[in-house]
């Protein structure tokens, strides 16, 4: 047994980091373990023994069970760890939106990071592609939408949905800035969450701006070199 659960993360990830922000919200405390991709330490024996998909975060609980993918985690710490269920509500309906709106993270807004770091940083393109804006802007209007129906992604309180699209839409947000007149709710939603969410300088704002200059850097590399 372990003193703690512990959680294999790397701070310019956003699912690491909504799994650090939720676990000061329910007031857990973590064992935090950084894995330096620079040295492919998510490639060595020792992690793949915890994920075959070299992936972060991965949280390891107390006894040793270990939990892969940001959303199973975030889950599972408010479910064993909160002491209510405001963030992940035991109500079927609230459950069933807020796992709606975590699809829609996984499955639309995190996409576009995926296509823009193929793309911008393996693929050698120097500026963003056509297609990367057109999914960006695709997930902010359906955001939009979202947020159209509460002052937060799922009605009127907080949830997880709510701190895994933000940890995600910061970092599109400084590549692909959400227009203020054209995303009203989206602009006052993230002025809300700000407020909200504990150390978000140190966390979650500087988590994104090392994946924001990660890519630029790699974007003025494929200029320079064409």
């Amino acid at each position: 047994m372990h003193e703690k659960p512990s959680l294999y993360y790397a701070l310019f990830s956003p699912p690491a980091r909504a799994c650090i922000l939720t676990a000061k919200l329910i007031g857990l405390d973590l064992n935090l373990i950084a894995v330096d991709f620079s040295k492919k330490e998510h490639l060595s024996p020792e992690f793949l023994k915890l994920n075959p998909q070299h992936q972060i975060p991965v949280f390891v609980d107390t006894d040793g069970e270990v939990y892969v993918d940001s959303h199973a985690i975030i889950c599972f710490m408010v479910a064993k760890y909160a002491k209510d269920d405001e963030l992940y509500s035991k109500d079927l309906k609230r459950r069933a939106h807020i796992d709606h709106r975590m699809h829609y993270e996984n499955g639309v807004l995190f996409q576009v990071i995926k296509d823009i770091v193929a793309r911008n940083i393996y693929g050698g393109e120097a500026e963003f592609n056509a297609r990367s804006l057109e999914l960006c802007h695709n997930a902010y209007a359906s955001l939009e939408q979202f947020l159209n129906q509460g002052s937060f992604v799922v009605g009127t309180e907080l949830s997880v949905a709510d701190i895994s699209i933000h940890t995600t839409l910061i970092t599109l947000e400084l590549l692909v800035p959400i227009d203020q007149e054209r995303y009203l709710e989206i602009n006052g939603w993230l002025q809300r969450m700000q407020k909200l969410l504990p150390d978000y300088e140190e966390i979650n704002l500087k988590g994104a701006k090392a994946l924001q200059q990660r890519i630029l850097s790699c974007m003025a590399e494929h200029k320079a070199n064409k």
